[in-house]
């Protein structure tokens, strides 16, 4: 990796307790609410709607008070970051706005809307701070400016070392506002990092920031899966030799080995409840799915017979399983409910279907297929309804995994040249790149909400 790589993972302990502190309460970030939510019931943005046209918001430099110049700038590009990475927002240029963020005002009574109107913003985010030694006091208010009408304004006490992890909870707030559902600016992804023979897995932040080694064995990890709770990652690793399934502690590092049965450990899965991880072991000949508990000992059968079983994806109820299966001669997409035992091919579509992943609504199944000689991200209804792709031949683009709100979804391509992180809205727009590392980058795992 780069000097700026070898930088962050130096600083893993750290980002580790950070993480930890989002994970429980938000620990130093501290808030309150200092006016109520204006029309609470409200819901302004309906991406799924036929139509929708991406709504103008005004994000300017925050008001500076004490001895931190630098967050004025960065706690905003932070913001504007997030917003337009939500694939809601047409995030404004700073620099086409008529006033000074320095000297305009952030109260309700001091916002001058006409000058908003002006440069075309339909929502302003006014917010301001004040640093001292190692504290931060923040706070911003989102104002309409049709309207006129501030919608909500919150403050934040912290560190100044939280006040990225500050924004990112601005910027939950303001899709909280709008859209009536809680943002995902506090979550991460983890992903394989492969440079040289290595491949280790890693988690950063969805900005690329707080980047974190959870393997460092120069040896194959692979397969990342996040525990519910967000405190553990299963994965793939042959430190060992043969490729066994290992359960990574995400804060304090420890790790065990849960499954080194004779033949392949592969493709982890946490049940949606947590506790139990559906898997794909080949003890008994054959490559089946498995549900085995944390510890490793397998509980049931849940995919069994003559062909190859992989890939497993639990739907949000933990009632169905989506997965990999090349009894048709060719890997499909097969959905199998557990109760009935009953199982129905889902893809029909493309010779080479792999890497289903449910989303968390249980609306959309993303996966991977082969098409035109190059691999594209789809979506598909649970009953087969509805199949779109995301992706259109830029590159190979792979192993879907999906944002806690369903909006997103994140893969790995090669559309730039080596393989990196990428994310698209689920209408196919907005696709960004995530990661800018050195090697390549790949197997994205997306994780869940950090509990408040």
């Amino acid at each position: 990796m780069g000097k700026g790589t070898a930088q962050a993972v130096r600083r893993a302990g750290a980002v580790r307790r950070w993480w930890k502190l989002l994970v429980g309460c938000w620990g130093a970030l501290w808030f309150m609410t200092v006016s109520a939510v204006w029309g609470a019931e409200r819901v302004y943005i309906d991406i799924t709607q036929p139509g929708f046209v991406k709504l103008p918001i005004a994000v300017p430099d925050f008001k500076m008070h004490g001895d931190d110049a630098g967050l004025a700038r960065q706690m905003a590009a932070v913001i504007r970051d997030d917003l337009d990475l939500s694939g809601y927002f047409k995030v404004l240029d700073p620099a086409g706005f008529l006033e000074s963020p320095q000297q305009m005002g952030v109260l309700p009574s001091e916002i001058r809307f006409d000058s908003w109107k002006a440069v075309g913003a339909e929502f302003l985010v006014r917010g301001q701070y004040e640093a001292r030694g190692g504290g931060l006091n923040a706070e911003f208010r989102l104002f309409d400016v049709v309207s006129q009408k501030m919608l909500i304004g919150k403050a934040y006490e912290a560190r100044v070392a939280d006040a990225r992890a500050v924004a990112h909870r601005i910027a939950n707030e303001i899709i909280a506002a709008l859209t009536g559902e809680a943002g995902i600016f506090d979550t991460r992804i983890a992903f394989v990092q492969a440079e040289g023979d290595a491949k280790e897995i890693y988690v950063m932040d969805l900005d690329g920031q707080n980047l974190t080694a959870i393997t460092r064995d120069r040896s194959t990890a692979l397969a990342p899966a996040w525990s519910p709770d967000g405190t553990q990652l299963a994965y793939v690793s042959y430190v060992e030799g043969q490729p066994k399934i290992f359960i990574a502690n995400v804060f304090s590092g420890a790790r065990r080995a849960v499954a080194g049965y004779p033949g392949i450990n592969i493709t982890p899965a946490w049940h949606p409840a947590g506790g139990r991880l559906a898997v794909t072991l080949s003890k008994d000949g054959n490559p089946d799915i498995f549900l085995m508990d944390a510890q490793g000992s397998v509980l049931k059968t849940l995919v069994s017979g003559w062909a190859i079983e992989v890939s497993p994806s639990w739907s949000p109820d933990g009632s169905k399983i989506a997965y990999v299966s090349n009894e048709s001669g060719t890997p499909q997409i097969y959905v199998l409910d557990l109760a009935g035992g009953n199982k129905r091919r889902l893809t029909y579509e493309g010779k080479y279907n792999t890497s289903p992943a449910w989303s968390p609504k249980g609306d959309w199944i993303a996966f991977s297929s082969m098409t035109g000689g190059r691999h594209n991200i789809f979506i598909v209804r649970p009953d087969g309804s509805g199949l779109r792709a995301l992706t259109h031949g830029e590159g190979d683009n792979e192993s879907p995994t999906w944002s806690p709100d369903g909006r997103l979804v994140a893969f790995s391509s090669t559309r730039e040249g080596a393989s990196a992180i990428w994310a698209a809205v689920v209408n196919g727009e907005g696709i960004r790149r995530l990661t800018r590392l050195g090697g390549a980058q790949s197997q994205p795992s997306w994780s869940p909400r950090a509990n408040r």
